[in-house]
């Protein structure tokens, strides 16, 4: 996925490994799962500040691995002191490294084609050489480039071309983007990694608990971060306070059926479509067409219940299946913005993600192993 220098890019990126996950059940008159959490931390928030008006009913949920407390010691630490008003439970998530989770609820298996309807991390770099054999050959994602420092290749690229240099024989090649229309046509299958997995229900266990409660659930992911320098540096950094006070507006400009306000998103939404044509002038918020990230989002009950009752199973990563039932008109999705978030601007919201790219629990499977070929080089 491709981000605006100025845009902060909230996709899960590193290291966990695939798995067959089982994991503990809700009690349905109970909103914490059964065998919480085995670290002992506070997992309820203590007595807070006044509750602003139209955020009263509001509780956030915060997904955390048991064997992270670190970070839910991080996490804590900033509701307490940036969102006082607001309550909160830790909420254990389900491991994909040491849970089964049943296939009927999360796939194992996934296929690409809704995805890459959407998705721009499907580019990628093949063989420029008309009247060969290797004319359209795939060579590599962006995401695989070489390094400056790598020792066989060198790589030098502009814009939409570039040019492909063995180092030991100075051989060259060019090279074009496009993008890799099997992903879209007929679709890819992947292996979900546990990471995804676990991730996926985790979401879906949530849901449940999102379908008995009558007010909305906030979810946060326990890496979300309310401080960070804004889209526009000249307006300084975000905190707290401008997160309550644009979640404030959000829920007022919201319609009374919304089903999801995404706070962090990256992807198409109102001002910036791929394939809707309908124009969204919302202040606060803009309706979603095909957004990713599951770091924040406020749910509704209705919108709980109507995921529980498509995700049997849950058929592919979860920000993928959010986006998917929002972009077929299934969900009434919107992003919530901050108010320098322009519309060109690929991803955006009131929060961010704290080191998403370092320090990962979730692997992404979608994307394919580098390639090299190296005949019909050209001098």
């Amino acid at each position: 996925m491709v981000a605006s220098a100025k845009s902060r890019s909230p996709r899960r990126s590193t290291s966990g490994r695939t798995e067959e996950l089982q994991t503990p059940r809700l009690k349905k008159n109970n909103r914490a799962t059964e065998g919480s959490s085995s670290t002992k931390v506070p997992e309820k928030s203590p007595l807070r500040s006044k509750v602003p008006k139209e955020l009263e009913g509001m509780k956030a949920f915060v997904v955390n691995l048991d064997r992270r407390p670190d970070r839910w010691a991080r996490c804590e630490a900033m509701l307490k002191k940036e969102t006082p008003w607001l309550e909160y439970e830790r909420f254990s998530a389900s491991d994909g490294k040491q849970m089964t989770i049943p296939r009927s609820e999360v796939c194992v298996f996934w296929l690409t084609c809704r995805n890459a309807v959407y998705a721009c991390d499907y580019d990628e770099w093949v063989y420029d050489a008309p009247g060969t054999e290797l004319d359209g050959t795939p060579w590599r994602f962006p995401k695989n480039e070489p390094a400056e420092d790598d020792k066989e290749w060198a790589f030098e690229k502009d814009g939409w071309s570039g040019v492909l240099t063995k180092k030991a024989t100075r051989e060259t090649w060019n090279m074009k983007l496009q993008f890799a229309e099997r992903y879209r046509s007929p679709g890819q299958v992947m292996i979900m990694s546990g990471g995804e997995r676990g991730c996926a229900h985790s979401h879906r266990r949530i849901w449940e608990v999102a379908a008995e409660r009558d007010a909305p659930t906030l979810v946060l992911e326990d890496d979300v971060q309310f401080c960070f320098e804004r889209s526009d540096p000249e307006l300084g950094r975000f905190d707290g306070d401008l997160l309550t006070k644009r979640l404030r507006l959000a829920m007022k400009e919201a319609p009374a059926d919304f089903d999801v306000l995404y706070l962090g998103w990256a992807g198409h939404r109102g001002g910036n479509f791929l394939v809707w044509e309908k124009e969204d002038k919302g202040k606060a918020i803009r309706r979603a067409e095909y957004v990713y990230t599951t770091v924040a989002y406020v749910i509704s009950q209705k919108a709980a219940q109507k995921l529980l009752a498509a995700a049997c199973p849950l058929d592919q990563p979860v920000d993928n299946f959010m986006a998917w039932e929002a972009s077929q008109g299934r969900l009434k999705s919107f992003v919530i913005l901050d108010e320098c978030d322009s519309e060109d601007l690929w991803a955006g919201g009131i929060v961010d993600q704290h080191d998403f790219v370092g320090d990962s629990d979730v692997k992404k499977s979608d994307g394919a192993p580098a390639k090299v070929l190296v005949a019909n080089a050209k001098s």
